[in-house]
């Protein structure tokens, strides 16, 4: 179970690295809004973990919200305004534009990969 774990969360770091390397190249930038936070179960020290609602319009003026694929709302108050991109085609493609941002939702993919796939091997070696 711990290998098939690891190959899908590599599945979906992949995934994510290619959409964040594609809305880099040629997403669409605007301005989004935070309006809301969504609470999602605890995380390991027993704290409610918590998930920024962004709201932003596309270049037609509709209005699409989405929920930032990281936790976390320091930096992020209700009312504050966020940087967003998102693909032409695909305005569910949003994201929030900060650097630390991309690069951390593609590393947690990709470590936490990294280790379920090498104990779900080491449980295949030693005939656990």
């Amino acid at each position: 179970m711990s290998l098939l774990a690891g190959l899908t969360l590599l599945g979906f770091g992949t995934h994510e690295a290619v959409l964040q390397r594609r809305l880099q190249r040629d997403g669409v930038r605007v301005r989004g809004l935070v309006v809301r936070h969504h609470r999602e179960g605890s995380g390991m020290d027993g704290d409610p973990v918590y998930f920024a609602i962004v709201e932003f319009a596309d270049a037609r003026g509709s209005r699409h919200t989405f929920q930032a694929g990281s936790s976390g709302v320091k930096g992020f108050p209700v009312g504050g305004g966020v940087p967003v991109r998102y693909l032409p085609d695909a305005p569910k493609s949003a994201r929030i534009d900060l650097r630390g941002r991309r690069i951390g939702e593609v590393t947690a993919l990709l470590a936490g990969s990294a280790v379920f796939t090498a104990i779900g091997i080491w449980l295949l070696v030693t005939g656990r």
